[in-house]
């Protein structure tokens, strides 16, 4: 005899859930950041020196979205050595954060102070053109006390996964710019691993409330509707277990991951409860179990992190109300009715 829908749907809870228990290993796990090394001299374009020392800042790039009319008072202070005035509000929010020595401007280095008095409106701009060698000989660390990454990437051209520090770099009077080979890239695998460590909690709360309906399921396999709010509070209880042995099993690193993972599963997993006191209309008692989970899990991950905790732990909580939208609705499906219905 073929399994019913609900036996079904109940497998199919759980494959997502493992699925999604593992997705902060397999984003981070394939997470790979290549530098490159790329040989620069003196008297080239600065921007490849600009992409990789901290030292020197791209203006060209920081200026390329503000429209020309508002460039003024860079022009004027490129072209005799400093400007006071007014600062629109658009260039401000180009060039506020500019910090000293070096900035390279339209094929020239120069050196560069802001100072603004009072309000941000009102600056002084000084820029002093620069010969390039002067601020390569500033700039540059000797390759002999930079680290085995830097030194791949110098010899071979580019080395990945290594602990690299960007910059640019000084070997036998040669100069070498290196920067990470596509800032685009890390920034996606640094998002999808976020993305990852967000739904393994998830995939842990799914996970759990799909084993809870299979042991019900197993003690009563000719009833359908097998929640009542004991039971589903029962399974809402067991995220707690599962994510806290998903932890111990498959994660290493900060013991507050024993605390943040373990607190979102459960307010998933929640859901299953929130589902069978919606269908048993139970609306005073929903509104009360949801805000006493919301508070705890918001307490718990604000004792574990600290002040941040305030802000992540409200964002967490919200996140695990949507996504228990899935239990939520298990929930809703295999809820017995109200005893006085």
């Amino acid at each position: 005899m073929p399994p019913s829908a609900r036996t079904v749907a109940i497998i199919a809870l759980l494959v997502v859930g493992l699925g999604l228990s593992f997705a902060f290993h397999a984003t981070a796990g394939d997470t790979q950041i290549t530098y490159e090394a790329t040989a620069v001299e003196p008297g080239e374009d600065p921007a490849p020196v600009a992409d990789a020392s901290r030292n020197v800042t791209d203006l060209d790039e920081r200026l390329a979205d503000t429209p020309e009319r508002y460039r003024e008072p860079v022009r004027t202070a490129a072209a005799t050595g400093s400007f006071a005035g007014s600062l629109s509000p658009e260039l401000y929010t180009a060039i506020g954060d500019v910090e000293p020595p070096y900035v390279a401007y339209d094929g020239t280095y120069y050196e560069w102070s802001l100072s603004t008095r009072g309000e941000t409106t009102n600056a002084t701009i000084e820029m002093r053109e620069t010969d390039p060698e002067t601020v390569f000989d500033a700039v540059a660390r000797p390759v002999a006390n930079a680290s085995p990454g830097v030194r791949t990437a110098i010899d071979e051209g580019t080395a990945t996964n290594a602990t690299i520090r960007s910059g640019l770099y000084r070997q036998d009077g040669a100069y070498y710019a290196v920067a990470v080979e596509s800032e685009a890239a890390v920034f996606a695998q640094v998002a999808s691993a976020a993305v990852g460590f967000v739904l393994t909690p998830v995939g842990r709360g799914y996970v759990a409330v799909a084993l809870g309906l299979l042991a019900y399921r197993y003690r009563e396999p000719t009833r359908d509707r097998l929640l009542t709010p004991r039971r589903a509070a029962a399974v809402a209880a067991l995220g707690l277990p599962v994510a806290l042995a998903g932890t111990a099993l498959f994660e290493s690193g900060s013991l507050s991951r024993f605390v943040t993972g373990p607190a979102s599963a459960t307010v998933v997993a929640s859901g299953a409860l929130a589902g069978v006191l919606a269908a048993q209309r139970r609306w005073a008692l929903l509104a009360g179990v949801t805000l006493g989970i919301g508070l705890l899990a918001t307490a718990a991950i604000a004792g574990a992190l600290g002040v941040v905790g305030l802000v992540f732990g409200p964002l967490a909580v919200l996140f695990g109300v949507v996504t228990g939208a899935v239990p939520f609705g298990y929930g809703y499906w295999f809820a017995r009715p109200a005893p006085n219905a």
